[in-house]
């Protein structure tokens, strides 16, 4: 009678549990003896690559039948050309997702030409996290402070990686409101441009700090400096939104993006609504890992704060609405600056 009971009362847990049991059991199938491929949209040796790596590396080991993994580089454009290889070529199964840059989406919000891809329909994996960007100087270039930069007699060089991503952007914005900055174009890889600043070929570099991931020497033996950033991460670094003008927030806003979303991990529109939880589910729980946060820190990586897919989906809309015509206006206008 006790026995009876008992499985009376479990009935109901059992019930519910059930179902949660054959979504793990259908994962587990489903991504058993298959591999998992991640689309990086930069060439390696940078921080993009850094970062999608490692996530790459951790990601699988939480996915339920723990896939095989490959990383493919497809460098071009600042993502561009990854994201529309994922939204034109990728099959929609959740067997691959990318990792293209930080600047894609905005694009993509703007509409701009060789943009694809539609930015509502991408399926949002998650994010590690917001970053800080800075604007890094040669020490050599006796260039110590932003105010120095001003006064300076002799125009600064900086390495971009195209006149659409905030490496150029912020760069010339700073040049319209009087600093001696000239941009030098062409560059297709972050580590390219820290090649190049080691090497004395640019003056400068406005990046996220984790692009120095693997190259802390260049920080470390002061080869460069930060004399600018977004958010308070160098004491008496000045912040870019207060040596702006209040009537350009909401252009900083566009321009502050890839700070503010970080590096978003995306699949193709359409991937099934039930892999992409799995794979949502999985990136938070690596993000949580220790062993992951450890990895993450040593490359100077955030942790601490993931955006899982439905807030990263969020943002992206929050971003798409804040694009009036008179800001994309202006936004391509200095995109289209020399």
């Amino acid at each position: 009678m006790r026995a009876q009971r008992l499985a009376i009362l479990l009935a109901p847990v059992a019930g519910a549990i059930a179902p949660a049991l054959a979504v793990d059991a259908s994962a587990a199938d489903f991504y058993q003896g298959k591999t998992l491929t991640v689309i990086v949209g930069f060439a390696p040796g940078g921080g993009v690559d850094t970062t999608a790596r490692i996530v790459a590396r951790h990601l699988v080991q939480f996915i339920p039948g723990r896939p095989d993994l490959v990383v493919q580089n497809m460098e071009g454009a600042a993502g561009l050309v990854a994201m529309n290889y994922v939204d034109n070529r990728v099959a929609a199964d959740g067997l691959t997702v990318a990792m293209p840059g930080r600047s894609w989406y905005v694009e993509g919000v703007l509409k701009d030409p060789g943009v694809s891809f539609d930015v509502d329909k991408l399926t949002y994996i998650g994010s590690p996290g917001g970053v800080n960007s800075s604007l890094y100087v040669r020490t050599a270039t006796g260039v110590e402070s932003l105010a120095a930069l001003k006064s300076s007699p002799n125009a600064l060089t900086f390495g971009t990686l195209g006149s659409t991503t905030p490496t150029a952007m912020v760069p010339e914005l700073l040049a319209e409101k009087g600093y001696p900055i000239k941009l030098i174009s062409g560059y297709v890889s972050t580590a390219r441009v820290l090649l190049a600043l080691e090497q004395g070929e640019v003056d400068g570099f406005w990046t996220v700090n984790d692009s120095f991931a693997r190259r802390r020497d260049l920080i470390d033996k002061k080869i460069v400096r930060p004399i600018l950033q977004t958010g308070a991460h160098f004491p008496g670094v000045p912040l870019l939104s207060d040596v702006m003008p209040q009537s350009l927030r909401p252009l900083l806003m566009l321009l502050e993006a890839p700070e503010t979303v970080g590096l978003p991990l995306v699949a193709p529109a359409g991937t099934p609504v039930d892999r992409a939880d799995i794979l949502r589910k999985a990136f938070l729980a690596m993000a949580a890992d220790p062993a992951y946060q450890a990895e993450a820190i040593k490359a100077g990586q955030p942790v601490g704060s993931p955006i899982d897919g439905a807030q990263l989906a969020a943002m992206i809309q929050e971003l798409a609405k804040a694009a009036t015509p008179d800001i994309v206006t202006a936004y391509r206008q200095l995109a289209a600056a020399k």
